[in-house]
């Protein structure tokens, strides 16, 4: 399978990405937090290119081949590294983007920015307002850390304009991710396309990590978002 790697250039540094399968590729994958990196949806991104879907992807500044430290970063910094990415029409467009638990809040605010078709959230995370900017560290921490503090995200009226399909993939057993986290999304999403939540019998947070490890529902992810993205369901 051919794999070209790339850099894109984001105040000073380089983010590190990759794109392999078809050109152009239809699939931009947006990894999370912690030590997560592109190379989590690997796996997914190989079976779907043995269908014919090409996907990119890239290392968020602090993770990955991108290296750097998380300092000075933000979730505003991460929703305008994204951005570059696309700008340097690194994915094709209207944007198909798969994202997972703090790149899915990401993809949310990017449906703001550019024309999304779908929209596939994987133990998606949301966030305050009040934390947008505030550079990851302690202050970041401490204001996640408020019992509730993500019902304040912007995501809910985000989404309530956005009318592509959304596809939301839950862990029965998150410990990070309230359920209703996931129902508020569906809920808020009611001028969509098309709109679906999956949940996933008995698994946990790192949801991409753990259906990376367990073949039969990476298949089956894998046919559902190859569907998703066939021309007529446009």
């Amino acid at each position: 399978m051919k794999k070209r790697n790339f850099k894109v250039g984001f105040n000073g540094t380089s983010l590190a990405g990759d794109a392999f399968g078809a050109t152009p590729p239809q699939l931009l994958f947006i990894h999370g937090a912690g030590s997560s990196d592109r190379k989590r949806f690997e796996q997914l991104r190989t079976l779907l290119a043995n269908k014919g879907i090409g996907s990119t992807s890239f290392d968020f500044i602090g993770h990955g081949e991108t290296g750097g430290t998380l300092a000075g970063s933000s979730l505003e910094s991460r929703v305008a590294q994204a951005s570059a990415v696309i700008d340097m029409q690194e994915v094709s467009q209207p944007l198909s983007l798969v994202a997972s638990s703090m790149g899915g809040y990401v993809a949310i605010k990017l449906t703001a920015q550019y024309p999304v078709k779908d929209l596939i959230l994987v133990a998606p995370a949301v966030y305050d307002t009040k934390s947008y900017r505030l550079p990851f560290g302690a202050e970041f921490t401490k204001a996640i850390q408020n019992p509730f503090s993500w019902r304040n995200t912007d995501a809910w009226e985000i989404l309530r304009r956005y009318q592509g399909n959304l596809l939301i993939y839950g862990a029965e057993k998150d410990q990070v991710i309230p359920q209703e986290i996931i129902e508020k999304l569906y809920e808020s999403a009611r001028n969509a396309r098309s709109r679906e939540v999956i949940m996933i019998k008995d698994a946990t947070h790192s949801l991409a990590k753990w259906i990376g490890e367990r073949p039969d529902s990476l298949r089956e992810i894998a046919e559902k978002i190859s569907e998703l993205s066939k021309p007529d369901a446009e």
